[in-house]
């Protein structure tokens, strides 16, 4: 009786390391699919060709020297985004440096149609504070494609880092239409890649939280300006 009852509570033990350890291979697997999602979404065809284009422009105008700088950008930001695609966390410093070549890349792209400016708190050391990589291009993208385009005034991309209350606040603020009147703007159109990453961003956040004791908050805020 006691060697059966010794069995079946042996049983039981394996069957549940076998279910955790099943869910545990489920979860890295998932997380594993959601970074090749989101390398994809982060290295946009569209934008791949877009930016090419420009500084081929360049050098059929003859500005050789506006090619080779944005060739740079180009090749850092591909290079940054293959970089963090396989890591966890990265330096605010590195991040920076990719949202930067990005949005540098995207003004070739849209000429006058916007400037930004990129802060980071004092009291954050960019060298070594850490943050999940690739979070902010999908929705700074949005600001871009469906905000400011269709803005008729000079379109202003504000991204900073900041440290409130213990906490690191990643905030992208934008000047454009606002998301009522892009949806308005944009009635009939097919779901892009836009919202895509931007859905893959969200779940992803939901990933990281699964591991994290202090969440990843994400909020919408919709500004009125005058």
């Amino acid at each position: 009786w006691f060697a059966g009852v010794g069995s079946t509570a042996v049983i039981a033990v394996l069957l549940i390391f076998l279910y955790f350890q099943q869910k545990k291979y489920s979860i890295e697997q998932h997380a594993l699919l959601l970074k090749q999602q989101l390398l994809r979404s982060q290295m946009n065809p569209h934008f791949i060709f877009n930016s090419l284009s420009g500084i081929q422009n360049f050098i059929v105008t003859s500005k050789p020297d506006k090619a080779s700088v944005y060739l740079s950008k180009f090749a850092t930001l591909v290079r940054n985004i293959l970089d963090s695609s396989v890591k966890e966390y990265v330096t605010i410093e590195k991040e920076v440096s990719t949202i930067e070549n990005y949005l540098d890349l995207q003004k070739v792209r849209y000429a006058g149609k916007f400037e930004f400016s990129i802060r980071v708190d004092d009291a954050l050391d960019p060298e070594t504070t850490m943050i999940p990589p690739m979070l902010a291009q999908p929705f700074i993208e949005n600001a871009i494609e469906h905000g400011i385009i269709h803005s008729e005034k000079m379109g202003q991309i504000d991204v900073s880092f900041r440290l409130e209350k213990d906490v690191i606040l990643f905030e992208v603020r934008d000047n454009g239409v606002g998301r009522k009147k892009a949806k308005e703007l944009e009635a009939g159109f097919e779901k892009d890649h836009s919202s895509l990453s931007t859905t893959i961003t969200l779940e992803r956040l939901v990933m990281l939280n699964k591991k994290r004791k202090y969440k990843i908050i994400f909020e919408i805020t919709d500004l009125k300006y005058s």
